[in-house]
């Protein structure tokens, strides 16, 4: 895919979203949305990212325990993110008092999570698109309306959301910047896999009510599962 296809591809979905923001939006649709985005989320890092560091670790003798760290030291880089964002990555728009320390947070999360698009083969770059492309749309949705119930103003809401959308292609194009090296790849890659893992894992952790999960959430859970298996059978044949 054309390399501008692809910038484009990684901010339509977070203008998207902050256009619904200023809308009225159900919540029972961004929850529902959420749901989706996290078990597609989950499912191509597990179907399609992970089989791929692994298979690219092997190619340049990378030990599996290398990789294995990185993605641990990635899962836990995103909690710190959190600490600044406090989930806004995940749907979390409660006890934030000035939003903008959170909302860097997340812009930052945004930036490292897009930053190893440019070194994926073709059919993985339409699928890592497409992957942040979902998580991203309901999140941007989210924090657009939450910027406004915060009694934002509508020119601030909408440089904030703007500098929001320009974010993952600045981070996928300082990925460039990056020197060309396999090993570099894979630790890179798996910093993303564990920031992936976090989110994704933490959103279906609070799908449940109560430890239970209602079973329209479920069905959305599945479907999203189904996707994200569709999405990594069609990038692993891009090869």
């Amino acid at each position: 895919m054309n390399d501008i296809l692809l910038l484009i591809g990684l901010a339509l979905p977070l203008v998207l979203g902050a256009w619904l923001g200023r809308k009225i939006v159900p919540k029972t649709w961004l929850a529902t949305t959420n749901a989706f985005s996290g078990a597609f989320l989950f499912a191509v890092t597990v179907f399609l990212w992970m089989p791929e560091l692994a298979e690219a670790s092997e190619h340049e003798s990378v030990p599996s325990s290398t990789w294995g760290l990185w993605i641990v030291v990635g899962y836990f880089l995103q909690f710190a993110l959190d600490g600044l964002s406090k989930g806004l990555e995940h749907g979390h728009t409660h006890g934030h008092g000035n939003p903008w320390p959170a909302f860097i947070g997340l812009w930052i999360h945004s930036f490292a999570e897009a930053v190893p698009l440019f070194g994926l083969n073709e059919g993985a770059q339409t699928a890592f698109v497409v992957s942040l492309g979902v998580h991203n749309l309901p999140i941007a949705a989210l924090v657009a309306h939450w910027l406004q119930h915060e009694g934002t103003d509508a020119r601030r809401g909408t440089l904030a959301m703007a500098a929001l959308g320009i974010a993952a292609p600045l981070g996928a194009a300082a990925g460039l910047l990056i020197p060309e090296h396999p090993h570099v790849d894979v630790v890179v890659g798996s910093l993303v896999v564990g920031i992936f893992l976090h989110v994704s894992s933490t959103i279906l952790f609070e799908t449940q009510k109560d430890h239970r999960i209602p079973l329209r959430t479920w069905a959305v859970v599945l479907v999203g599962i189904a996707a994200g298996f569709v999405l990594s059978g069609y990038a692993g044949h891009g090869h």
